[in-house]
C-alpha cells in the first residue's frame, strides 16, 4: 500500500503562526493554488482514491485535488488536525512560555512522557496516534493501494515520528509518500515529493 500524506494548504492562520488544531481556518488564495499545484504533480501517480480531514481547510484542499485528479473524496474525523485544546489560538511563539513542559515534550522524541503529553482540554500525542493508524489499518484491510489522505502538518509529524522514527515538518501543499510492506506489516520508506 502506497499513501501520499499531503498537508492542507495554507490559511491565514499559518501565515500568522497561530495554532490552528480543529479551528475551522479557510484556505487563502495561496493556499488554493498550492493545492492545484500538489495535484498536477500526483496526476501520474495511478492513486484510486482521496480521504481527507472534515476540517474546512482540508475540505476544500481535497475538492481542489478531486477536481484535478478525477477522484471521489470521502471524509473523516480521523484525519483532523490534533486537538490543542487552550492552545488554539495562540501564537506559536508564546507557547514555551505559557507552556514550557507541555512545549517541551512535544519536541523531544526520545522524552518517555510524551505520548502522554497534550495542551489542557485537547488530545494527547498518542491519542493522534492511535486514532489516524486505526484509520490506516482500515484502509489496509479494505485492500487499498493508493491513496491520497489530505491532512494536517502535526498529525503528518505524530505518524513520522511514531512510525517512521524520524521528524517530517511538511510546508503547506506538500506531500509525503509512504511505502508500506505488507510481509513486515511496517512501513518501509517515505520520501517528501515536493
Amino acid at each position: 500500500m502506497i499513501l501520499y500524506l499531503m498537508r492542507h494548504g495554507q490559511t491565514e492562520w499559518n501565515l500568522a503562526q497561530r495554532v490552528q488544531g480543529w479551528n475551522d481556518t479557510l484556505l487563502d488564495k495561496e493556499g488554493q493554488k498550492q493545492i492545484r499545484l500538489a495535484a498536477e504533480k500526483l496526476a501520474g501517480e495511478e492513486i484510486e482514491t482521496i480521504y481527507a480531514s472534515d476540517l474546512k481547510r482540508a475540505r476544500k484542499s481535497a475538492d481542489i485535488a478531486s477536481n484535478i485528479l478525477d477522484l471521489p473524496v470521502h471524509y473523516t474525523k480521523r484525519l483532523r488536525e490534533m486537538n490543542f485544546g487552550k492552545a488554539e489560538g495562540m501564537k506559536k511563539s508564546d507557547l514555551p512560555t505559557v507552556f514550557p513542559y507541555i512545549y517541551q515534550a512535544f519536541n523531544d522524541i526520545n522524552n518517555p512522557d510524551r505520548y502522554e503529553t497534550g495542551y489542557p482540554e485537547g488530545e494527547t500525542i498518542g491519542e493522534v496516534q492511535q486514532r489516524f493508524m486505526k484509520f490506516i489499518n482500515k484502509l489496509y484491510e479494505e485492500g487499498r493501494e493508493r491513496v491520497l489522505l489530505v491532512t494536517h502538518g502535526m498529525l503528518v509529524r505524530i505518524f513520522a515520528e511514531t512510525c517512521l522514527k524520524k521528524t517530517i515538518r511538511l510546508d503547506n501543499g506538500a506531500v509525503l509518500r509512504v511505502v508500506f510492506d505488507e510481509k513486515t506489516k511496517k512501513f518501509k520508506s517515505a520520501k517528501v515529493l515536493f
